[in-house]
């Protein structure tokens, strides 16, 4: 029985199908056959020759054996959780103006799913901060939601909605001061005691928000570029895969044929729901295909003893199909990214800033270095006083990175990471002085609020060198870096800065 070309065209291109069509997700690699039984009429030939089909676990014995092990689609799935594990072009962290960042430049993409970091450092402010940052994909928490899967087979995402993700971050260590009011003297030396006294505290405060818009990005499973890559490569290697696959298929007939051929209540089982399924009617065939394909599930189990190590044989099996991945993922990481980021940022005794960002990134040399690049301006908000010896122009960034995997450039434990970071500001940069504090270097208390210029105009320049850890399978990453900077926004001196960093992408979850 080697009918690898029908088999693997279900397993590969029945999902797309699937989702037009609405079927539930178990059943779609019973697509073809399902659609052919809803089609035809009750008790019709066409219909008996679909649900014979259908009921029939030796038919396609690898559409029974996915539906055992409780997914569909298992090649594509494998592929997208390489392919997750495989990627150094997502942006978790905060960007590098925060108060707590390891990332001198935003890379091109962002989560498909959720995401989220937690840093320790600055690389451009003075204050540093422990900033934690939640990301999200607006397609992927909508789908997520209602219960459809945010990667798959022919899952091409809301048009405009998987290209707009967002960003939101809060500083964890910001401090602030309180007032308390005293219930007098602790001691008896003391003659008069303070009415009220000032004393810190740490303010959990909003640091930033990002809005970005990937304008195009290949390597996001859900474009269009993608999904046709991958249908490209399918073509390309059937024969390859027909061959890998025939291993496949000796795994599932080994599990299924003693079973269906010698328990005498299957046949009883597969009659019983033949005749329901060629009564019924086309809205309820998939309710009872699913009811009959879990009692063969659960006979399987009772009749075979290692049923389940059996059904993990046959997803070992498949592990035999990611030995031809390695010139898809060449092909896809030779593609060129292009994305657009908002961040409303609210630094520390600053004024607030919005800062427009454009992403670049391409793999220019042969193996996985990935480079990126950004320019960005930096504009403040709210309201300039009148008179103001600024103006709404705060700077202009530009920043660059090369990211390169230590080790299997589809596997790597590591990723190292040079970055070079320009920054020029006409101004000196702006400090707000609430009232009650002193003006810097005098004791002159300010009745009201205030904004003095402090530091200089004039080039900001940081290097960074930084290696990132990844857990293996787990979507969590360890960001370890060292900065040198020529400056920061309010200190005209050099500063060397280490920074550490912990975050985690559930897009690593694909494939599982």
């Amino acid at each position: 029985m080697r009918r690898m070309i029908a088999t693997l065209s279900c397993l590969l291109f029945c999902a797309t199908a699937a989702r037009s069509q609405g079927t539930n997700t178990k059943l779609r690699p019973f697509q073809d056959d399902l659609t052919l039984a809803k089609a035809a009429a009750p008790g019709s030939d066409d219909r008996k020759g679909a649900v014979s089909h259908l009921t029939n676990p030796n038919f396609h014995p690898t559409r029974f054996a996915l539906y055992a092990m409780g997914f569909n689609n298992v090649l594509f799935l494998q592929f997208l959780n390489l392919w997750e594990q495989s990627r150094t072009d997502k942006q978790v962290g905060t960007t590098a103006s925060g108060s707590g960042s390891t990332d001198l430049v935003s890379l091109p993409s962002a989560t498909q799913l959720f995401a989220l970091g937690m840093n320790l450092g600055a690389l451009t402010q003075t204050v540093s901060g422990s900033v934690a940052t939640f990301r999200g994909n607006a397609d992927g928490i909508i789908r997520t939601f209602a219960g459809e899967p945010v990667g798959c087979n022919g899952c091409t995402g809301t048009n405009g909605l998987k290209n707009l993700s967002f960003a939101v971050s809060f500083d964890l260590s910001r401090e602030g001061t309180q007032q308390v009011t005293t219930n007098g003297s602790a001691n008896s030396a003391t003659t008069t005691a303070p009415s009220a006294i000032v004393l810190p505290k740490n303010n959990k405060d909003f640091s930033s928000f990002v809005a970005r818009y990937d304008i195009y990005n290949p390597k996001d499973t859900r474009s269009q570029a993608f999904q046709s890559a991958w249908s490209t490569w399918f073509t390309k290697h059937q024969k390859d895969l027909e061959a890998a696959g025939k291993g496949l298929q000796d795994s599932i007939e080994k599990l299924i044929d003693p079973w269906s051929q010698d328990d005498p209540k299957f046949p009883d089982l597969r009659a019983e729901y033949t005749a329901k399924l060629n009564l019924a009617s086309a809205e309820n065939i998939e309710t009872i295909l699913d009811e009959y394909l879990s009692k063969e599930v659960a006979m399987a189990q009772s009749d075979i003893s290692n049923f389940d190590e059996s059904l993990l044989n046959v997803r070992a099996a498949y592990a035999n199909y990611s030995q031809t991945y390695d010139d898809l993922f060449k092909e896809l990481r030779g593609k060129p990214q292009f994305s657009a980021e908002y961040t409303f940022s609210s630094p520390v005794s600053q004024p607030d800033t919005h800062n427009l960002r454009f992403i670049f990134a391409s793999n220019p040399f042969q193996g996985g270095t990935l480079l990126s690049a950004n320019a960005a301006v930096t504009l403040y908000g709210g309201q300039i006083p009148a008179g103001a010896k600024y103006g709404r122009l705060r700077d202009f960034q530009f920043s660059a990175q090369l990211d390169r995997p230590l080790g299997n450039i589809n596997n790597y434990p590591a990723v190292l990471s040079l970055a070079g970071y320009v920054q020029y500001q006409p101004d000196p940069s702006v400090l707000n002085i609430n009232a009650g504090n002193l003006v810097p270097g005098t004791t002159i208390t300010l009745p009201q609020d205030a904004q003095v210029l402090l530091g200089r105009s004039g080039t900001m320049g940081i290097v960074q060198a930084k290696v990132t850890l990844k857990l293996k399978n787990s979507g969590v990453k360890i960001p370890i870096a060292v900065s040198w900077a020529n400056r920061t926004d309010l200190l005209n001196a050099t500063d060397v800065r280490g920074h550490i960093g912990l975050t985690y992408d559930l897009d690593s979850l694909f494939g599982h």
